[in-house]
């Protein structure tokens, strides 16, 4: 039940999607999502409990060896940038580019007329399920599609609460995860709470205020001077290039070492994942210099006497599964 709230609440309560649904969507929505995330996270986490009674629980007995779980060999300065400048925008990047060409071509090419029968109410709802499912996005990237689908699609700000709680949620990478760790029952439990709590969150807001608009409020909610937002646009284009010069023109750091065996693992999707998978194998006696490749999968390591079929065993049990090893 912790679990499952975890897993539905943090996507929509990081700083990061916080950050961008006040800077595209206004302050009260970045008030609103955390709040109707944090409910749906309570209710899920209750029901998994009640209806779901099997627990499975994984006792880790391997420790780690000379502090090898947490990595100070730089200052806590330098993982502060390294952190909000690097990892964090090679996560959210590339999701954050794609959510922002489809707003565009929304923008482009979308009028309200064109939604016009399934824009609000439950049926607006259900078409953001339906649009929502299908797209791989993160709680970041949704917001410009939000955003989009609002100002040039008609659909009002109730529907638009649905969309940002179950877009990242529904889509079938997520949804595959979910079965493989939570199980069946309770990942249809995971899925039917934000739903609910979603649609009952958008139908309760369209009822307070029927006529919201971003339109009307536009001039309002960009409070930061013009030469400040353009600085800010040119440091964020900047920060994605690097993304990309990371993805394309660096090389895993020991893959010129032959001695190094290498496993190919599928599921990854952020950095968080290459940390999980890191720590996890750091806790193995005798492996070093673990290098973990987010864009190949590729997960490199000097195997000094480990047995190998533990070693995907320690992988598989985090969720993700093993293509192929050299």
């Amino acid at each position: 039940g912790a679990a499952t709230s975890f897993l539905i609440s943090t996507p929509q309560t990081g700083v990061d999607s916080i950050a961008v649904t006040y800077r595209m969507l206004g302050p009260v929505f970045a008030i609103i999502r955390p709040i109707v995330a944090f409910i749906s996270g309570i209710v899920g986490g209750l029901l998994v409990n009640y209806f779901d009674k099997e627990e499975s629980l994984i006792e880790q007995k391997e420790e780690c060896h000379d502090d090898c779980c947490d990595d100070y060999s730089h200052g806590p300065i330098y993982r502060i940038f390294n952190y909000g400048f690097v990892k964090l925008a090679e996560d959210i990047g590339p999701t954050l580019l794609v959510g922002l060409a489809l707003a565009s071509i929304i923008s482009a090419f979308i009028t309200p007329d064109h939604f016009y029968l399934v824009n609000t109410g439950i049926v607006g709802m259900l078409t953001m399920l339906l649009l929502g499912i299908p797209l791989y996005v993160c709680a970041t990237a949704s917001v410009p599609l939000a955003l989009s689908l609002h100002l040039s699609g008609g659909f009002s700000m109730g529907t638009l609460i649905v969309f940002l709680m179950a877009g990242p949620a529904t889509n079938m990478a997520t949804i595959s995860v979910a079965y493989k760790q939570l199980g069946k029952k309770s990942t249809f439990i995971y899925i039917g709470s934000i739903v609910i709590c979603s649609m009952i969150a958008g139908l309760f807001f369209d009822l307070i205020f029927p006529h919201f608009s971003l339109s009307d409020q536009m001039e309002d909610m960009f409070m930061i001077p013009l030469w400040l937002q353009k600085l800010s646009a040119v440091i964020l284009i900047l920060i994605l290039i690097n993304v990309y010069r990371l993805k394309y023109f660096t090389n895993n750091k020991i893959m010129g070492i032959t001695s190094a065996q290498s496993l190919y693992v599928s599921g990854m999707t952020c950095n968080h994942c290459v940390e999980s998978i890191k720590k996890t194998l750091q806790k193995i006696k005798g492996l070093s210099e673990i290098s973990v490749d987010l864009n190949t999968g590729r997960v490199q390591f000097i195997n000094n006497n480990a047995d190998l079929n533990f070693i995907k065993k320690e992988i598989i049990e985090l969720g993700f599964e093993i293509t192929k090893d050299d």
